[in-house]
């Protein structure tokens, strides 16, 4: 059976995920502020390539073995499928009418809704990102799961194959990628590739490796975690004056998997305290709802500039080599705009909570269930297995 005690959670690099979606959402909510100044929002897009590189260092270490020994490619699919697709579900239905009241419904439309519903929206047959423009890395995840079982299936627990996309996907994004390291829609597979074999050859290093997984002194761990923690920072804060620093990112979050997997200091005692494995567990609704209150707030201020005559948009570019575009400017205050950035983010979690508990979780957890019966009545019965 595939219940949720067999699965390894790394519960620091869960805190760590969580912090990264809420950057992300701070990034995408388009305030002048204080906060969106900061070079470490500014750049804080790259903080999706941490999902990735996670997401195949998770996913190998809780996937790949069983997969070689015959899990079931369909089975480990239906469950990826219960896991990311009801909450990208309901966040489509939310935004087809938002779209077709700024848009129109028309063949676009249309478009978007059918490749979202098949999860291509981010493979590139889109022109543009419609509808919930972060599902676009959903679609790619689900792609990666695809290879991670085709791959691991056929070939086995080799490591051989995922170089490819690790050696192939830097030179691409910086060189044949329109938006560098910011591809979505039509380079978002080819970094989604590369992140995933990051975070697939990071596990594997730890399992060839025993030294990686060794404990060292209190001390000694507290210092390579705050090494880490402060190296993320720095990192970010100046990639996105360079492209070379830009699809290098990669690598530095695969060093802090492999720091914080170990648990061992005190930074991943503070990531494990309850508030922050709150803000773990809702990683996803806080990446996947954020779009939705940006799109409220904005409809909601612009009904105000209209009737008010007074002007709460501006024309901006928050992000370097970014055309301007319509960012929300509260009568010019950086501090006003501070507090409705971070008043987005405190509704984002609110609603996270309420769609983890009504969405996320009863959604994975029937899928599990129906998993697990047709698993057992495979094996009790003279019928073939699900994935025979």
């Amino acid at each position: 059976m595939d219940s949720a005690k067999n699965i390894t959670r790394y519960q620091a690099l869960d805190s760590w995920r969580g912090i990264c979606a809420c950057m992300v959402a701070l990034f995408h909510f388009d305030v002048i502020s204080h906060l969106s100044f900061l070079p470490l929002t500014r750049n804080a897009y790259l903080f999706v390539d941490f999902f990735f590189v996670l997401s195949g260092f998770v996913i190998a270490s809780n996937y790949r073995s069983r997969l070689a020994d015959g899990f079931g490619t369909g089975r480990f699919l239906v469950l990826r499928l219960g896991r990311i697709y009801p909450l990208h579900l309901v966040t489509l239905l939310l935004f087809i009418p938002i779209d077709a009241a700024k848009d129109g419904i028309g063949p676009n439309l249309l478009q978007a809704v059918v490749t979202n519903i098949l999860l291509l929206q981010g493979l590139g047959v889109n022109p543009q990102n419609w509808l919930n423009f972060v599902s676009w890395s959903i679609s790619t995840e689900f792609a990666a799961y695809v290879i991670f079982a085709a791959v691991v299936s056929r070939i086995g627990p080799t490591i051989w194959p995922w170089l490819l996309p690790i050696i192939a996907g830097p030179v691409m994004l910086a060189t044949i990628s329109p938006d560098g390291m910011n591809a979505t829609y039509d380079f978002g597979l080819v970094r989604c590739l590369y992140g995933f074999a990051l975070g697939v050859l990071c596990f594997d290093l730890r399992e060839r490796f025993p030294a990686l997984r060794a404990r060292l002194e209190p001390s000694v761990e507290t210092l390579l975690e705050a090494a880490s923690f402060v190296l993320v920072v720095g990192y970010v804060s100046v990639a996105g004056g360079s492209v070379a620093l830009q699809v290098a990112s990669p690598l530095v979050f695969t060093l802090v998997v492999l720091v914080f997997a170990r648990e061992g200091g005190t930074v991943s005692r503070l990531l494990t305290v309850p508030p922050m494995l709150m803000i773990g567990m809702l990683t996803y609704s806080i990446y996947m709802l954020h779009p939705l209150v940006r799109a409220v707030v904005r409809a909601i201020l612009m009904v105000v500039e209209r009737v008010t005559h007074t002007d709460l948009f501006i024309s901006y570019a928050l992000s370097a080599g970014h055309e301007p575009t319509k960012v929300v400017s509260l009568n010019g205050s950086l501090w006003l705009g501070d507090l409705l950035q971070v008043a987005m983010l405190l509704l984002t979690v609110l609603l996270s909570v309420a769609t983890y508990r009504f969405v996320e979780e009863p959604g994975r957890n029937w899928v599990r269930r129906l998993m697990d019966r047709r698993n057992v009545g495979a094996v009790r019965g003279a019928q073939p297995a699900f994935d025979a």
